[in-house]
Formats: C-alpha cells, structure tokens, sequence
C-alpha cells in the first residue's frame, strides 16, 4: 500500500470518528441535567420542608380531580392545604388536603389514594394555578415571595388518565 493511500485511508477514519462523536466535543450532555420524569409539576418547598411530586390536573367533562403526591421532610406533622380559583364560581377557596406525618409521603388521586375533587380553571392541554398552604398559612420562599404552582391539565379521556377519574372520592 502506497503512502498516500495509507494518508487517504487515515483522513477518512478521522473524519468519520469525528463526524459520528463531535457533537459530544462542543455540547453539554443533555443526560446530565435534571429533570421531571412524569407529566406532572414538582417543586421543593425549602423553606418548610414540603415537596409535591408529579401534580396535575385531570378532566373530562365535569368529572375532575387533583393527582399527586405532598411529602413532608420535616420532624413535625404538616397540615397541607390548598388554595385555588374555582372554575364555576370564580372564588378563591380553599380546602384541607391531609394533616402530613413527618418523614411520610401522602398520595392524592393514585396508589389506592381517594380523588381530591376540586374544580379547577383550565382546559386539556392548558395550565392551571393552585397554590398549597402550611398550617393555614401561604409557603413563601427564602425571599418572602409567595410560592404558587402552575401545573398541567390533562385530558381525561385518553387511557393513562381515565384510570385517575375511576378513583373513589375522598
């Protein structure tokens, strides 16, 4: 084999590993960063030791419910409530979830969990506003800014959600 077809042979082999790997070389890894693995919307509670996991909105037609899960990190019981706008009168309410064990997780709408009716703004496909309060009080973040939660309405008649409408309520 002559020189230039052995260079030839080389420039190729180094075009092609470049090619097939050189995105790897200038962009960041996208498996790295984190992320919500489920429709819901989670957030961390930092300041009061509260997380909820994977909340959303399901509804078909005037069936509807609250799914998620609350957990309380902290060494005291939690009483965990919700604020939200009603979406037939338009009125504030308000209305208590569950008093929380510390260390323990409380489910709603899934797990053998009963529905949390409420009815909720929003159509499938949209976004909704509620809002969890700590012992009566609204949880506001380390700078004092009020913590509200815009979560995903989904639609109730596909399969993976009608499941959550067929729950026993509360």
């Amino acid at each position: 084999m002559s020189l230039r077809k052995a260079f030839v042979a080389l420039a190729l082999s180094a075009a092609v590993l470049g090619g097939t790997t050189g995105c790897s070389f200038s962009s960041e890894i996208e498996t790295m960063r984190p992320y919500t693995p489920s429709d819901g919307f989670q957030a961390d509670y930092t300041e009061s030791d509260l997380k909820v996991r994977n909340v959303l909105y399901v509804t078909i037609g005037d069936q509807s419910t609250l799914v998620g899960s609350i957990i309380n990190a902290g060494v005291n019981p939690a009483s965990v409530s919700i604020r939200y706008v009603d979406g037939v009168t338009g009125q504030v309410t308000e209305k208590d979830i569950a008093t929380i064990a510390a260390g323990t997780k409380f489910d709603i709408g899934f797990n053998g969990a009963p529905n949390f009716d409420v009815t909720l703004p929003g159509v499938a496909g949209g976004l909704t506003e509620i809002q969890f309060l700590l012992d009566g009080a609204e949880i506001k973040d380390a700078d004092g800014n009020v913590q509200r939660l815009t979560i995903p309405v989904v639609d109730g008649t596909l399969a993976e959600y009608r499941a959550l409408l067929e729950q026993p309520a509360e």
